[in-house]
């Protein structure tokens, strides 16, 4: 499948993102059937693609809204051999609603049906997008009308059992002993962002790629 198939692109953080025509589209049941129903297919999973993690930690469902503001933080888990701690791969699905996520200090506004999988040692932390932005409107997307609502869902997996380690870096981080923790929480929550701030400065997820409305291309 993987061979066939490319799924999503890459973050030059090493986060990677799949949406829209990034995403594999089939039949659920042969043709001759004609029993309706489409997959969509974010991974072709581990063993048809080696880069894609397995995944062996918790899964759940979490529901953001505007005042949801994630602190800042990586995951970490022990190594499978060894002494110490080595970073780990999150799993997040936007199942519904518009997201913003802060990923290496940047914002990034990301659109329901879209799979992001955080890059080891990657500094992250997740709120809703505030009502009212509109990503027909905007240019994003052409020919789907998207409207923020201030809420999202988010389906969530982690690599490896792991908890929850706050830091206020923003780069990413490769080794356990770059990471420093920050006990002020509320100093590193997602900032509050307005309409306007983001059109100027997120970037936007659509497809195969991310862009600033700013950006001609």
């Amino acid at each position: 499948m993987a061979s066939s198939f490319e799924y999503g692109f890459t973050l030059p953080n090493g986060t990677k993102v799949i949406h829209g025509e990034g995403v594999m589209v089939k039949d659920a049941y042969p043709p001759d059937l004609n029993i309706p129903g489409q997959l969509q297919i974010y991974s072709p999973g581990h063993n048809a693609d080696s880069t894609t993690p397995t995944f062996c930690g918790p899964h759940g469902v979490f529901e953001f809204d505007v005042k949801l503001r994630m602190p800042r933080h990586v995951h970490m888990s022990p190594k499978s051999s060894g002494d110490g701690k080595r970073y780990i791969v999150e799993k997040i699905l936007v199942l519904n609603g518009v997201a913003l996520a802060e990923l290496s200090g940047e914002i990034y506004v990301i659109p329901p049906n879209t799979m992001v999988l955080i890059g080891p040692g990657v500094p992250h932390t997740w709120t809703a997008c505030p009502p009212g932005l509109d990503l027909q409107e905007v240019g994003v997307s052409k020919d789907e009308k998207i409207v923020s609502e201030g809420k999202f869902t988010a389906v969530f997996e982690y690599e490896e059992p792991t908890a929850f380690f706050p830091t206020a870096q923003t780069n990413v981080l490769k080794e356990e002993s770059e990471y420093v923790k920050c006990d002020d929480l509320h100093g590193i929550q997602i900032p509050v962002l307005k309409l306007e701030e983001l059109k100027k400065d997120a970037w936007f997820v659509w497809g195969r790629g991310v862009r600033k409305l700013d950006d001609k291309q």
